[in-house]
């Protein structure tokens, strides 16, 4: 006999075409097409992390998702307040930016963790600038992309061509003013990130700050995000207004990720306590597992520059650590974004198992009460 197909739907599933209220975080460096692919296939919205792709190959980043699936998607962008102090500097300028003494630093920490002095990563990205910002919004609109994500800042300057294409936009704020300044947009979905996230994250609790959130946005609709990881986590988000949920750990330990098996490992190993807030990777906050490299940082003679000057300045030692991995540098080098729900992030499932078992153990929860633990008939 066929499997019964469930249904969860929300405000959210009518406004960007999707099954389930499920969008998956556009992690930048480890969301590629075969994520986005498997996770819209599943019913929910695949998003593809922008921030290391040269707007050419997202424009063939976007084909490959198209080929892969029929269903919506979206493109992360990364657009922070510091892009536009930057207009019209090129990434090689921004490098003249950057003071001596980080400079020295930087080839101290080269020598500490054995990246040769000659290293020079090959890696192109276009998010260091604005101009190449816009030529990455560019390829989006040419391509006429379902929907486009704003990782970091706000979409304000697109969002009229946005309308005019049809696409969805959403925003994502960290507190009540970044989220207000969305609905100023008029973007579709707000995403309210609380502190718990892994990646770049903010200062309040998933729990304070996604209600103040959706009373601020009304009617928009709003996605929680934040140490959400499984079917008790969409009930929760559910129950303090939100119509969805935004999502990226619970996807790391998919065969689809663009994750190491080392760096699987680690997640599973990982301790609530063992994910971080760091801004020694990229200048901006960024909760990730304990590294040696980032403790260099935080505990170091140099506070970490503003983004994106810290990113470019520590490119060559990340790039060096995925170009020659090892299983020391998954502990000490290797960047393991991971949000403070470790503990259920305890094994390995395709995303497809992993949003069929949400929205199961969601529903087992809401028609048994919480678990037999409320009764409201």
């Amino acid at each position: 006999m066929a499997k019964t197909k469930l249904k969860f739907h929300t405000k959210i599933c009518d406004v960007l075409g999707i099954e389930y209220p499920i969008i998956q975080a556009g992690m930048g460096g480890f969301s590629d097409p075969p994520l986005v692919i498997a996770v819209s296939e599943a019913g929910g919205l695949g998003t593809l992390g922008g921030a290391t792709y040269t707007a050419d190959g997202l424009n063939e980043a976007i084909k490959q998702i198209r080929k892969g699936t029929k269903k919506p998607f979206a493109i992360d962008i990364l657009l922070p307040d510091s892009l536009e102090d930057m207009a019209g500097v090129d990434k090689e300028k921004l490098r003249e930016y950057i003071p001596e003494e980080y400079k020295a630093y930087e080839k101290e920490l080269r020598k500490k963790f054995k990246v040769p002095p000659s290293y020079v990563s090959s890696r192109q990205v276009d998010m260091c600038t604005m101009e190449g910002t816009k030529r990455m919004l560019q390829v989006c609109l040419d391509n006429n992309v379902p929907v486009i994500a704003a990782g970091l800042g706000r979409l304000g300057w697109v969002m009229a061509e946005c309308k005019k294409r049809g696409i969805k936009t959403i925003g994502i704020g960290a507190n009540v003013k970044m989220a207000l300044k969305h609905v100023e947009d008029k973007c579709d979905v707000i995403v309210a990130q609380g502190y718990d996230a892994g990646g770049h994250t903010g200062n309040i609790g998933t729990m304070s700050v996604v209600p103040q959130i959706v009373d601020a946005v009304k009617p928009t609709p709003v996605a929680a995000a934040g140490g959400i990881a499984d079917g008790r986590g969409l009930v929760a988000a559910l129950a303090l207004g939100a119509e969805g949920v935004w999502c990226g750990s619970m996807f790391l330990l998919t065969p689809e990720v663009t994750f190491t098996e080392g760096q699987k490992d680690r997640v599973i190993a990982a301790t609530e306590k063992d994910a971080v807030i760091t801004k020694g990777l990229s200048g901006k906050t960024m909760r990730q597992l304990k590294m040696a490299i980032t403790r260099a940082w935080d505990e170091g003679p140099l506070p970490p520059l503003g983004w994106p000057l810290h990113l470019i300045l520590m490119q060559d030692i990340i790039d060096y650590c995925f170009d020659n991995k090892d299983e020391k540098m998954y502990n000490e080098m290797l960047v393991t974004p991971c949000g403070q729900a470790t503990r259920l992030l305890n094994r390995r499932r395709t995303s497809k198992q992993i949003i069929d078992d949400m929205i199961k153990e969601a529903i087992d929860d809401l028609e048994k009460g919480i678990p037999g633990r409320v009764q409201w008939k």
